[in-house]
């Protein structure tokens, strides 16, 4: 895990958004200029392009500043900080492809526009799984439903009604 002091919080990601959607203004404006002489109109073509370009750069800023705040948001300990995300439903049953998720499961219809398999979980505590070494950590419905299968001498109990976590 990165320091803080090294690692970008979400909003300077989006600020180089604004840089982008400023540089792109500017892009714009000189097309405009470059089409308005006859002489020049046929040098703009490829500001054009340029400045549509930008709008696939801010996507992958958006996308990038939304997982990175998926991340920082398990850090705190209140929520499932399993290193990979689970259809709430049906668990570990995601397949990822495109910076995009869905469940695998026939008839579930679930899907995210991230890549939800590759970031922390980020789902409710709900069960703490506990191996058969005593190792334990705090996980939520559908990853403790996923460790009850895969878990050899090891114990899933759900946390107290009101939160507790023995």
């Amino acid at each position: 895990m990165a320091s803080d002091d090294q690692e970008p919080p979400p909003a300077d990601i989006r600020a180089l958004m604004a840089d982008a959607d400023a540089l792109q203004e500017r892009i714009r404006d000189v097309y405009r200029r470059l089409i308005a002489s006859d002489e020049t109109r046929h040098t703009a073509f490829r500001l054009e392009t340029a400045a549509g370009q930008i709008v696939s750069v801010n996507e992958k800023l958006e996308n990038t500043a939304s997982e990175l705040a998926r991340v920082r948001s398990v850090r705190g300990g209140s929520v499932c900080a399993v290193p990979w995300g689970v259809c709430p439903k049906h668990g570990n049953t995601l397949i990822s492809s495109g910076g995009r998720a869905r469940c695998s499961e026939l008839y579930c219809g679930r899907s995210w526009d991230y890549d939800r398999l590759g970031v922390p979980c980020g789902e409710p505590l709900t069960h703490k799984v506990t191996d058969s070494a005593g190792g334990s950590f705090l996980a939520c419905k559908a990853n403790a439903m996923d460790a009850t299968e895969r878990l050899l001498g090891g114990t899933v109990t759900p946390l107290d009604e009101d939160g507790g976590r023995d």
